[in-house]
């Protein structure tokens, strides 16, 4: 009986060493370093976020209502363009001016002979060459401030689309340098607006170039800094940001800065 209790004993004994050194082979092949725990957020922290984003949110607000709150059109900016049809009438009377000094100069050789006919065969080469010219020159688009003013109202409006539209015309009507900066800024908007984010840059990036002393060069700066961090380039959206700081925009605009630039860092 004392025997058959130390056989069992041993058996016991060899079968145990032999499933712990298996279990041990087993867990010692799984790298910790690659193993990974995926832990749900509390609702402590989808608070922080649904906080974080109504931030975001009202920046984005206070941007679009300063925007909006400019004089969109002065009169004078309005008359600036008439001053332009004045130019045809202009033109024409030149234009009778130089065929009265040809009809002299035709007279005064009219008893010359060849030399008239030589005149007169250039005038035939240059009669083609203006009625060539007259054909292919167009006249450049003359700027139209209803245009400039529906674009606005169709941002306030929230209808994007049709404002991006406006401002994109207007600006290839030759508007008038005063204006531009606000053109280039609304165009921007709308897109951001529509999450065309890939062509928010470039009026954006045209309007800081060419209008370093205009205020649309640090709301630029807000919007380009939101457009890299929704696209999450961290470092692109704090460099405008830093950008637009050393310039020391006006103390209403400072403020949207220093709350971009908190809400990025969190």
């Amino acid at each position: 009986m004392i025997k058959k209790l130390i056989l069992v004993f041993f058996i016991s004994f060899f079968s145990g060493c032999s499933v712990t050194s298996q279990s041990q082979s087993t867990d010692s092949i799984i790298n910790t370093a690659d193993r990974q725990i995926w832990i749900p957020a509390d609702e402590n922290e989808l608070e922080q976020r649904r906080i974080l984003q109504a931030r975001f949110d009202e920046i984005e607000k206070d941007i679009e209502s300063l925007f909006l709150r400019i004089d969109v059109l002065g009169s004078d900016q309005i008359n600036m363009r008439g001053g332009i049809k004045k130019i045809p009438p202009d033109i024409e009377s030149m234009d009778k001016t130089v065929s009265g000094m040809i009809k002299q100069e035709e007279s005064r050789v009219n008893n010359l002979g060849q030399q008239l006919n030589y005149v007169r065969q250039n005038n035939k080469i240059f009669d083609t060459e203006i009625e060539r010219l007259n054909q292919t020159i167009k006249l450049d688009p003359i700027f139209s401030s209803r245009d400039y003013v529906d674009a606005f109202l169709s941002f306030r409006k929230r209808q994007y689309a049709k404002s991006a539209n406006l401002f994109r015309k207007a600006l290839q009507s030759n508007p008038p340098y005063e204006l531009t900066d606000n053109l280039l800024f609304g165009l921007g908007m709308s897109q951001y607006r529509l999450g065309n984010i890939s062509k928010v840059s470039k009026p954006l990036s045209r309007l800081i170039s060419k209008y370093p002393d205009s205020e649309k060069w640090y709301m630029s700066h807000l919007v380009l800094a939101l457009t890299h961090y929704k696209k999450r380039e961290k470092s692109q959206a704090l460099y405008f940001l830093q950008k637009g700081l050393k310039k020391n925009p006006p103390y209403f605009i400072r403020s949207m800065f220093m709350n971009l630039n908190k809400l990025i860092h969190k």
